[in-house]
């Protein structure tokens, strides 16, 4: 389970192809909804063998391909002449689910198009496109299984399904699974995603990432401050308990786990910076009886600069100089054994 939740991590990106594929299955799913909701061509019957006339309705119309051309009508007109002046009511129950779940497949594709710029939009969009999933799996079984008791109990010949009632199919299965992508994209962007679809998802080299969120970086409040590179203690100033013992330490400058880490930029200024930023240096003087230059000069100077009051005394004769005596008296050193 970790390595997998490692692998997502190092995919921040991941989340942008589900949510641009469920916005593209949720723009297949709008136009084939509404091509299939409009048209006619839900269920075709032919009462008898000796006639040559097809009939065919949807939603909204009720059409005749006679001999002469095709003739439609509205259900308005269509149930006064057909059916005693009221349309069947699987009719009108079918067509205002179907109508609800388009509405809300159109608002679910308006959703996902602004998650593009507000990520989490997804989960809204998922919500609206399982609505529109729900009422139009209840709206198109109706249809499809009232009108072919209509057919039966009328006593037509052959009956049928035509283009229209595939596109509700096509529909339904198209927005299932645009809802669940939406949702997936949601939850990867939730956890591990960033920004938004024009965001970059790739780091560049020597860009620092950023850590996790409500994470702080140093130790709790109360425990010892150490330098850079020097672990903290491990009990504060106490002595672990009989048995247990400190972990061995990285030698400074590497880090060790769980120190507070330097940033970059302060990193790359203490490499750069030059031997004469560097601390102050007190250089000790010789006491003598000569007065000597104050000392306060002396700090915050460079290590390598030698001091203008410093001055070497050149050497009066070297060692192996003969020795010359004026003073007449003998001269008593140590004996000297020649080769």
């Amino acid at each position: 389970m970790a390595a997998k939740t490692g692998r997502l991590a190092s995919k921040p990106g991941l989340w942008k192809i589900f949510l641009l594929a469920a916005i593209f299955l949720a723009l297949v799913a709008f136009i084939l909804g509404w091509i299939g909701f409009g048209v006619p061509q839900w269920q075709w019957l032919q009462r008898s063998n000796t006639s040559s006339v097809t009939e065919y309705y949807g939603l909204w119309a009720y059409c005749q391909d006679q001999t002469t051309g095709t003739v439609c009508r509205h259900w308005s007109d269509a149930a006064d002449q057909l059916f005693n002046g009221s349309r069947p009511s699987f009719i009108s129950t079918s067509e205002g689910l179907i109508t609800t779940g388009m509405i809300m497949l159109s608002l679910g594709l308006v959703a996902g198009l602004f998650s593009l710029i507000l990520p989490l939009l997804c989960y809204l969009a998922g919500i609206l496109m399982f609505l529109a999933f729900l009422f139009i799996v209840i709206g198109v079984p109706i249809f499809g299984t009232k009108s072919n008791d209509l057919s039966s109990s009328r006593g037509d010949v052959s009956y049928g399904k035509r283009y229209g009632f595939g596109l509700m199919i096509a529909t339904i299965v198209l927005s299932f699974i645009s809802m669940l992508l939406f949702l997936i994209a949601g939850f990867l962007y939730q956890r591990f995603g960033f920004g938004n679809i024009a965001s970059r998802s790739k780091i560049r080299v020597g860009q620092q990432q950023l850590g996790g969120y409500n994470v702080i970086n140093r130790p709790p409040y109360g425990y010892p401050q150490q330098p850079y590179g020097y672990p903290q203690p491990p009990y504060g100033n106490a002595r672990p308990p009989y048995g247990m013992y400190p972990m061995p330490t990285a030698p400074y400058p590497y880090s060790v786990v769980g120190a507070p880490q330097p940033s970059l930029l302060s990193q790359y200024i203490a490499q750069r910076l030059p031997r004469s930023y560097s601390g102050p240096v007190i250089r000790r003087t010789a006491v003598a009886a000569l007065p000597q230059p104050s000392v306060i000069g002396v700090v915050g100077a460079p290590s390598y600069v030698t001091p203008a009051y410093y001055k070497v005394a050149p050497a009066v004769q070297s060692a192996g100089a003969p020795i010359v005596n004026l003073t007449g008296r003998t001269i008593v050193g140590p004996v000297v054994r020649s080769a």
